[in-house]
């Protein structure tokens, strides 16, 4: 269903690191599961947060703590991925800890330097691969006559199994933490503007409700509010452009508002001389001509 806010949840990042998998998009796959213990360790240990050598808390222009992000990423992973990167249930630890998972992030997402293979940047480096199956993990790891700790990661059963962390800590923590801290702010604009594209730039008012309810159909296309709501709805704000019809016209509430524009839809009755009709349409109209009316009155920005 198209939304105007289409903002990203937590979870939907969860799924769409499913759907790079199925569809074998292993670099968005793998990056997108390295943030995962990025957001979570921000909302598990929210307490963690830098401080200078005597103890004082850092903080940001805000003037709010700021985030040890290493130290929440690091204690997230061990405390609640741990077990699902193990190879064999009996395991006493896991495949892959924390601090390895925290360098392979920075590396893969900032540096790609572990992956040169070169002993004097990095003590462990990191071999990526598919479809490995060297193991029931999936991984491999050996230590070279250098000291050097290879790791081989299968992109896949890396990512599946931090989602499964993932979900497992969400459907633990989703009614007690706030997750949607950490949503991304997204806009649909497409669908704002034909949902909601004029900020009720139209009030009709017309004395016979069925003829109201009907004018209001044909101009769907529009933000239109029946006058009698208008007060409450629109509160500080003013409309562009009046619809009005000749028997109502003697009312003159529109006529308090200078800003607006006003269209008559003017019949056969004898109406009051006003230099406030910016515009008037005879009936019988066809619904194309009321519309195009209303199109020429509104700004260009308000039309679809």
């Amino acid at each position: 269903m198209p939304r105007r806010d289409v903002s990203f949840r937590f979870i939907d990042r969860v799924w769409e690191i499913e759907r790079n998998i199925s569809d074998e998009r292993w670099q968005s796959a793998l990056a997108l599961a390295l943030t995962l213990p990025d957001i979570l360790g921000g909302i598990a240990y929210p307490e963690v947060v830098r401080r200078y050598r005597d103890g004082r808390i850092m903080l940001d222009k805000q003037k709010k703590p700021t985030r040890d992000v290493g130290s929440q990423y690091i204690r997230w992973f061990d405390d609640y991925a741990a077990l699902f990167f193990k190879q064999n249930e009996a395991d006493a630890d896991p495949y892959i800890c924390g601090e390895r998972c925290w360098q392979l992030r920075c590396e893969y997402l900032h540096q790609n330097k572990g992956f040169i293979n070169d002993p004097a940047e990095q003590e462990v480096h990191f071999h990526l691969g598919v479809n490995c199956g060297s193991s029931v993990c999936e991984f491999d790891k050996s230590e070279t006559e250098d000291e050097v700790l290879n790791i081989r990661i299968d992109i896949e059963q890396f990512c599946i199994r931090m989602c499964r962390a993932a979900r497992s800590y969400y459907e633990e923590f989703a009614e007690i933490k706030d997750f949607n801290l950490y949503n991304t702010p997204v806009l649909d604009f497409l669908s704002w503007e034909k949902e909601e594209p004029k900020e009720n730039e139209i009030v009709l008012i017309a004395g016979n409700v069925r003829y109201r309810k009907a004018l209001m159909s044909v101009l769907s296309e529009f933000s239109v509010l029946d006058f009698a709501d208008a007060a409450e709805a629109l509160g500080v704000k003013r409309p562009l452009l009046y619809i009005i019809t000749d028997e109502v016209l003697l009312q003159k509430e529109f006529l308090r508002d200078n800003r607006a524009k006003v269209l008559l839809l003017k019949g056969n009755a004898a109406v009051e001389k006003t230099n406030r009709i910016t515009k008037t349409v005879r009936m019988p109209f066809s619904p194309e001509e009321l519309r195009s009316a209303v199109r020429s009155l509104l700004p260009e920005r308000s039309r679809l």
